[in-house]
């Protein structure tokens, strides 16, 4: 019993001084820290239809969709993506710069 109760302690001691060992850092980078000099860019918002999008944006460089059920499509405008649920905007993206940051 005794060598049992030893075993099981040095188990939970290693487990316990690994896991203090063990450590990861999440950084969250805000859309408006990333690029700075994109803040100013139109962009559909949430819950705009696909109609007026197309009638405010114009017409999108490429189309995806629609994928699974709800349906989600994606239209590509040069200086960003939007997603639509059915015809509505989820959400809207700015696309990477290849610019490098001027300081």
């Amino acid at each position: 019993m005794n060598k049992l109760l030893i075993i099981i302690s040095a188990i939970l001691f290693s487990t316990v001084g690994y896991s203090t060992l063990v450590h990861a850092e999440n950084i969250k980078i805000g859309l408006s820290q990333q690029g700075p000099e994109n803040q100013n860019i139109n962009r559909p918002k949430f819950g705009m239809t696909m109609k007026k999008v197309k009638s405010y944006f114009g017409e999108p460089t490429k189309i995806s969709g629609p994928t699974g059920k709800p349906a989600i499509y994606l239209w590509e405008y040069p200086e960003f993506s939007v997603y639509f649920e059915g015809e509505y905007v989820l959400h809207s993206v700015l696309l990477h710069s290849a610019e490098p940051n001027k300081k």
